[in-house]
């Protein structure tokens, strides 16, 4: 599943000059090795200056608006596997999603990391008018995780023929028995039974075991009493 993360500068004094750090520290922040990178920022309409991201803290500040602190970060084995999910993109639609649940525009400003850790993410900082209550971000989770899940599979076409198959192997495996504790295959408790055979012909004739003669090798059959055997060819053959 998909990590989004959000906290929100409290408002008051500096709130701006605190949204406009976090502009600086997502596009400046050091590498792996503390060498310097200047990261390209972002958002709906394409790549943004950092003068356009301090443009839209000032005038959405003075509306009253909360600045919030994004950060995406798809799930490195299932979504992100082989680190070639478009983030970019990723991060658009995320923002789209949550404007059409809050319904407004929401200015914003993102850059992807992924030159400091193995994990890649996205950290965004976003004009928002009022402030996400829990079930807003529970719900712009599962979004999220589902448009990388969506793009996984646009990845890697045979991913859902493969885990369609997972899933049916699944139901091959032995069942847990409930009431002992143990494991049973599904054709637990069936017995194999011996083929039977009907002597003399008749209706009313009771059905007997059969087996081959050691000595003849004429098939033969038991009666109930396991106490007599004859050869059923030598029965078809006596003459009356």
């Amino acid at each position: 599943m998909a990590v989004v993360k959000a906290n929100y500068v409290r408002k008051g004094r500096g709130e701006r000059e605190t949204a406009k750090a976090n502009i600086r520290y997502i596009q400046e922040r050091p590498g792996r090795d503390k060498e310097k990178f200047t990261r390209p920022l972002f958002n709906n309409a394409g790549i943004m200056g950092r003068h356009e991201a301090y443009q839209f803290i000032d005038e959405e500040g003075s509306k009253g608006r909360y600045f919030y602190r994004l950060k995406l970060s798809p799930d490195p084995v299932k979504e992100d596997t082989k680190r070639d999910l478009n983030m970019q993109k990723l991060t658009r639609q995320m923002m789209t999603r949550l404007e059409k649940r809050l319904k407004t525009t929401i200015p914003w400003a993102g850059a992807l990391h992924d030159d400091h850790t193995d994990i890649r993410h996205v950290h965004i900082l976003a004009a928002i008018h009022r402030r996400l209550q829990r079930y807003e971000l529970e719900a712009l989770i599962r979004e999220t995780t589902t448009i990388c899940r969506e793009q996984r599979r646009e990845l890697e076409p045979g991913l859902e023929r493969a885990e369609w198959r997972d899933a049916t192997r699944q139901l091959k495996t032995p069942y847990q028995s409930l009431k002992f504790g143990k494991r049973r295959s599904l054709t637990a408790g069936r017995q194999t039974r011996k083929p039977l055979v009907l002597a003399g012909g008749g209706s009313s004739a009771k059905a007997h075991a059969s087996c081959t003669c050691p000595h003849c090798h004429f098939p033969q059959s038991h009666n109930s009493q396991g106490a007599h055997n004859w050869a059923l060819s030598q029965i078809l053959l006596r003459e009356p």
